[in-house]
C-alpha cells in the first residue's frame, strides 16, 4: 500500500481558507486542492482567510494555530479574552453576536438536513442582551497546584496544563468571585489538589450553584479522597468568607470512577439542598440535580415548548426523561393531569418534594426507565395528549422511539440540547407515522459557545 502522505508538516505556516464551522464551533479548511486532508483552528469565521501554524498531524487531519487573520469576517470582533479560547470554554467570543444566532440557526438547519429530514428553522429566541453574558448559575471548575501556586480555570485543549482563569465571561459573576475566595482559602490551608499527571491529590472540582431568584449559594468541594485534609479549618474559612452560603457540601468522586461528581455527598454546612423558582413554580436543587444553567433562557425554553405544544386544560401529559420534575410542573396548571417518569432514583425522590413543595396534586412522577413505562401505560388503556421529552445530548434511545407511538399521542414535544441527535431521532420518529409541525425552533441557551436547544413538535399523521 502507497504510503499517505499529509499535505502539511508540524510547525509549518501555511495560508488557508475557512470553509465550514463544525459542530463544535471549530474552524476547518482544506489543506488540499482535492478537499480530503482538513485543517481543525479555534477562533476561525466562515470565508476567513488565516496564516496559521500546523501545531499537530496525522494522516487523516491536522489541528492549526491562528497567527493572523488576513481577511477578516464582518462579524468579528476582538473580545479581549483569548484564555477562553486556549481552553475552549466560549469558542465564538470573538464572534459578533447577530454571527453566533445566524451560524446556530443554520447549523439546526444542517443537522436536520444531513438525516434527511426537511424543516423550516424559525429565528432562535436568545437572551435579551447585545452581549449575551454572566448568565450560567452554575459552574464545575478543576483546580490544581501549579509553580507553587493553587489554580483554578480550565484544562488547555489536549493537555494538563490549568488554564488560570478569575473572569469566566459565562457565569454569574458572583460564581466567579466565589470561585476565587474557596480557591484562596484551600491554598492559604495548602490542601491538596488532584494532579492529573502524578494521579493523587484531594480536591478535584470546586462547584458552585446560586439560585436565580433566591440567591441561595451553595459550594460542593470534589474530593478524590474519602476525607477531606483539615476538614474543620476549611469548613470554618469558607463559611466565614461566605456570608450568603446556604450549603457547603462534600462530594467524594474518586478519579479512578471516571465521573465528574459521585452520588456520594456529605453535608458539611447548612442545608442539603439549596432553592430556586422557574416560571412561578419553586424546586429544590442538589449537588447532583439536573437544573438548566441558564435560568432566563430556561424559562423561555419551557414557555416555548408549552406554547408550541398547544396544551389544554383537558390534556394528560406525559414527561419522560423527568428529571427533577421541571417540565411537567411547569406545565401542570395549564393541563389536567401529569404524569411523570425517570430512571434516576434521586431525581424521582426530589421530584416527589417539589411536588409538595408546590402543591401541585394533579401530577406524579415514577421511577422507572422509560419504554418500559410506556408499554405499561398503553396496556392500562392510558393515552396521552402529549408526550415531553427533553433527553441528554446522547438523545433518545431508539427504544422509546418506537415505544411511544403504542400510546398514540396528539403531540410529541421534544426539547433537545443537542440539534444533531435531535434530527437523528426526528427522522426515526417520522419512520413510526410521526412528522414535524411548524418551525423547529432554536433557544440560545449558552450564548458564546456552539451549543444550542431546540424545541421541535412532532404530531400523527393522519
Amino acid at each position: 500500500m502507497a504510503k499517505t502522505t499529509p499535505p502539511v508538516k508540524l510547525n509549518e505556516t501555511v495560508q488557508l481558507t475557512i470553509a465550514k464551522i463544525r459542530q463544535n464551533g471549530m474552524g476547518l479548511a482544506w489543506a488540499n486542492p482535492e478537499k480530503t486532508y482538513p485543517v481543525y483552528l479555534a477562533d476561525a469565521m466562515l470565508g476567513e482567510v488565516v496564516e496559521a501554524t500546523i501545531i499537530q498531524v496525522d494522516k487523516l487531519s491536522a489541528y492549526g494555530r491562528i497567527e493572523r487573520v488576513l481577511q477578516k469576517s464582518a462579524g468579528r470582533i476582538d473580545a479581549d479574552r483569548d484564555y477562553l479560547l486556549e481552553a475552549g470554554t466560549a469558542p465564538l467570543v470573538n464572534w459578533a453576536y447577530p454571527y453566533q444566532k445566524a451560524w446556530k440557526q443554520s447549523l439546526v438547519k444542517d443537522n436536520f438536513a444531513s438525516k434527511g429530514v426537511d424543516v423550516e428553522v424559525a429565528e432562535p429566541v436568545t437572551m435579551d442582551q447585545d452581549v449575551p453574558s454572566y448568565y450560567r448559575n452554575k459552574t464545575v471548575v478543576p483546580v490544581k497546584w501549579q509553580n507553587g501556586k493553587l489554580l483554578s480555570g480550565f484544562y488547555q485543549r489536549g493537555t494538563h496544563e490549568l488554564v488560570p482563569m478569575e473572569d469566566y465571561f459565562v457565569n454569574d459573576k458572583r460564581l466567579d468571585e466565589v470561585i476565587v475566595i474557596v480557591r484562596n482559602i484551600l491554598e492559604k490551608l495548602k490542601i491538596s489538589a488532584y494532579d492529573p499527571d502524578a494521579q493523587e491529590g484531594a480536591i478535584r472540582y470546586i462547584m458552585v450553584r446560586r439560585g436565580y431568584y433566591s440567591k441561595q449559594l451553595m459550594v460542593v468541594l470534589v474530593s478524590n479522597d474519602e476525607v477531606l485534609p483539615k476538614q474543620d479549618e476549611v469548613v470554618k474559612a469558607i463559611v466565614e468568607a461566605l456570608p450568603d452560603l446556604t450549603s457547603l457540601i462534600l462530594n467524594k468522586a474518586p478519579k479512578k470512577d471516571y465521573v465528574q461528581l459521585s452520588a456520594v455527598n456529605e453535608t458539611l454546612y447548612g442545608q442539603d439542598q439549596i432553592e430556586d423558582s422557574l416560571l412561578g413554580k419553586r424546586f429544590l436543587i442538589g449537588p447532583n440535580s439536573f437544573y438548566q444553567v441558564n435560568p432566563v433562557m430556561t424559562e423561555k425554553l419551557y414557555q416555548t415548548a408549552a406554547d408550541l405544544a398547544h396544551l389544554k386544560k383537558t390534556d394528560l401529559v406525559v414527561d419522560a426523561y423527568a428529571g427533577i420534575g421541571t417540565i411537567g410542573m411547569s406545565v401542570a396548571d395549564k393541563v389536567d393531569r401529569v404524569i411523570g417518569v425517570e430512571v434516576v432514583p434521586g431525581a424521582v425522590a426530589d421530584a416527589q418534594k417539589n411536588l409538595a413543595l408546590n402543591g401541585i396534586e394533579n401530577a406524579t412522577y415514577i421511577l422507572r426507565d422509560a419504554p418500559e413505562q410506556f408499554v405499561e401505560w398503553q396496556q392500562d388503556g392510558i393515552k396521552p395528549d402529549v408526550v415531553f421529552v427533553d433527553p441528554p445530548r446522547r438523545g433518545l434511545t431508539p427504544e422509546l422511539i418506537e415505544k411511544t407511538p403504542l400510546m398514540a399521542p396528539d403531540r410529541v414535544v421534544y426539547v433537545s440540547c443537542n440539534p444533531l441527535t435531535a434530527a437523528r431521532d426526528v427522522a426515526l420518529f417520522e419512520d413510526e407515522g410521526y412528522f414535524v409541525t411548524g418551525p423547529v425552533v432554536p433557544v440560545d441557551q449558552f450564548p458564546q459557545t456552539a451549543h444550542i436547544e431546540t424545541v421541535t413538535v412532532l404530531s400523527k399523521k393522519r
